[in-house]
């Protein structure tokens, strides 16, 4: 069966049909490449406790760049939205994440506090002021 004839096959498909056999394609896909490349799976790496420990706390510790973008863009955002709640504040900043990939609530408790580190919020009592 040509590329063409599957094209041609496609189009007289659903919307949802369409979808699912894309699923499947890219599943497919994705086993058949690690089949085709075992070596390029990472291995597991047994790791000191304490190393492990110091560096992920100097790591947490760390402003980078990126980070500042972030925040900065997070601001910009909050200033329009205004959520009154802190549950408001968390599901928007998932929402702003929600089409890179998602974010996670450790990062997004990095965003509130740095947040209120920079005085652009305060939150008293499960309420959100801005500064």
């Amino acid at each position: 069966m040509s590329y063409e004839v599957i094209v041609l096959a496609c189009e007289k498909l659903s919307y949802r049909d369409k979808l699912r056999l894309a699923q499947l394609l890219i599943q497919t896909a994705r086993k058949e490449e690690e089949n085709a490349n075992p070596q390029n799976r990472s291995e597991p790496k047994v790791i000191d406790n304490e190393k492990a420990k110091a560096k992920a706390k100097a790591k947490a510790q760390e402003v980078p760049t990126k980070d500042i973008d972030v925040i900065e863009y997070v601001v910009e955002r909050l200033l329009k939205l205004k959520p009154v709640k802190k549950q408001s504040l968390i599901n928007s900043i998932k929402s702003m994440f929600q089409f890179q990939g998602g974010i996670a609530d450790t990062d997004i408790d990095k965003i509130i506090s740095e947040l209120q580190k920079r005085n652009h919020i305060k939150i008293e009592q499960n309420s959100i002021s801005y500064l």
